[in-house]
């Protein structure tokens, strides 16, 4: 009898905890990391607002490059990374932790990086990359690139490039994404050369008349897909987070409508918005 009374007063203790215990999971953040590129923050906004409002489910964002973004995921229990460029841009990093996270798909596709010119710079001067290394063009230029922060991926493969077409006297510039779009804007008022390490999409295209220079040699890879990267845990601890952002996808079109947004008010403004306007899209993603 006393065994008998042990055992119901067992099962009952772990009925009881059983429900704490999930409250407690669910009310664990999930941590996602974003780096500071715009396409990156304002979809990262949008998963956020609608997993806290849809699933109840607090989220916080944690803004790192790009490197302790992917090591990010692969160590937490609870988190994910939204924009990994692959195949070329990230496959250092991917290569690094991709047995230690979960591919949940495309976020979009179509997406390309490479170096960029203002238009009005002649293309029967500098059309491709190889024409770089014609001496007019280098003074032209001051021998330099106009790059992004160091640990992005297209940083290492225009290092990749600089090697490749042998543009050894240029130096290929360290600066933030803002500082890139600054110096870009800056040069095209004053009518300058300049050669920035671009992407698309992204809102410089809208705003400025731009033309990407041609690679023959392929450094700097062709269309790239944008994946998101999601911890091994996630799974398991918050399936309905899972795989909502399986469901996710964006076209070019909704992405480049939202950094133009993002730009002239604030990813988190953005991102309302893109909810509020397409209701149809969040209840696919929820599947509801």
């Amino acid at each position: 009898m006393k065994k008998t009374s042990l055992l119901l007063l067992s099962i009952a203790l772990v009925s009881a905890l059983l429900p704490v215990g999930v409250a407690l999971a669910r009310d664990e953040p999930i941590t996602i990391y974003v780096d500071e590129y715009a396409e990156g923050q304002v979809m990262s906004h949008v998963a956020k607002d609608v997993i806290e409002s849809e699933y109840d489910i607090p989220v916080e964002l944690k803004t790192v490059s790009v490197g302790p973004a992917f090591l990010g995921v692969a160590h937490d229990e609870r988190s994910l990374f939204l924009v990994a460029w692959l195949p070329r841009t990230h496959a250092d990093y991917m290569k690094r932790v991709g047995d230690q996270v979960d591919n949940l798909g495309q976020m979009f596709d179509g997406a390309k990086i490479g170096w960029a010119v203002p238009a009005y710079v002649p293309e029967d001067q500098l059309a491709s990359i190889a024409d770089l290394k014609k001496p007019e063009i280098a003074d032209k230029l001051g021998q330099r690139i106009q790059g992004i922060s160091a640990g992005a991926g297209e940083m290492q493969v225009s290092k990749e490039a600089l090697e490749t077409y042998g543009l050894d006297d240029y130096r290929l510039i360290t600066a933030s994404s803002a500082a890139m779009t600054g110096a870009l804007g800056g040069a095209i008022k004053q009518n300058k050369w300049i050669v920035v390490t671009a992407w698309s999409p992204h809102w410089m295209w809208s705003r400025f008349d731009l033309r990407y220079l041609k690679d023959p040699e392929g450094v700097l890879g062709g269309k790239e897909h944008v994946d998101a990267i999601a911890s091994k845990g996630l799974k398991t601890s918050a399936p309905e987070v899972h795989d909502m952002v399986q469901r996710m996808h964006y076209s070019l079109e909704q992405i480049n409508a939202m950094l133009v947004d993002a730009e002239n008010t604030s990813y988190d403004a953005a991102a309302k918005k893109f909810i509020d306007g397409h209701p149809d899209v969040i209840a696919a993603w929820t599947g509801k």
